[in-house]
């Protein structure tokens, strides 16, 4: 019994071994601590993106932002997914995307939040009325996520990651526009 058990265990871990290994190799800066499914889509979509298969990229990414993640909203994915939209020559799809990511920013700074209701995102005491605003504040906005964006008792490594995450939306926002330009410029 004890070797059956044993012999079942190390089926189990050789079992787990690719994954582990693929998820080692991974370096996605979107990967959630225990979201085992969400990461696998998420290493998955980079590896299409990195072979050029921009559609199946875009299909797992958008797969993986429907996945639930308890501990933080899921919207670490909506700059990748602007990316590849426009990858795909997709600008409009690419633009709809990189305003929820600012829409995402601007909602971890602070700067926006939600409303007592908790069904709409506001600036400046004022309702944000955009589809790209309803459909951010579908995801940020609930008692889950209420004090995710206080940052009055954190420090400023707690600043970091929101910081690269700006970075990397405007590099983005910048490498669309090229894209965009270089298509137009095809165009003519």
């Amino acid at each position: 019994m004890r070797v059956r058990l044993l012999f079942a265990g190390c089926l189990i871990s050789a079992a787990l071994l690719p994954l582990q290994a693929a998820m080692a190799q991974c370096k996605a800066t979107e990967l959630v601590r225990g979201a085992g499914k969400y990461n696998k889509l998420v290493c998955d979509a980079y590896a299409q993106r990195s072979a050029k298969h921009f559609q199946q990229a875009l299909s797992l990414f958008l797969t993986a932002s429907r996945e639930p993640l308890f501990e933080v909203p899921n919207i670490q994915l909506l700059a990748p997914i602007a990316e590849t939209y426009a990858d795909l020559g997709q600008f409009r799809e690419a633009e709809r995307y990189l305003q929820y990511d600012n829409l995402a920013l601007l909602w971890e700074l602070g700067i926006a939040g939600c409303d007592q209701g908790d069904s709409e995102l506001t600036q400046g005491g004022k309702s944000l009325t955009s589809d790209e605003a309803k459909h951010v504040a579908n995801l940020v906005c609930g008692a889950a996520f209420e004090n995710f964006t206080e940052f009055g008792n954190r420090t400023i490594e707690d600043l970091i990651p929101v910081a690269n995450a700006m970075l990397r939306h405007d590099a983005i926002r910048r490498e669309i526009l090229a894209k965009q330009t270089h298509a137009k410029k095809g165009e003519k």
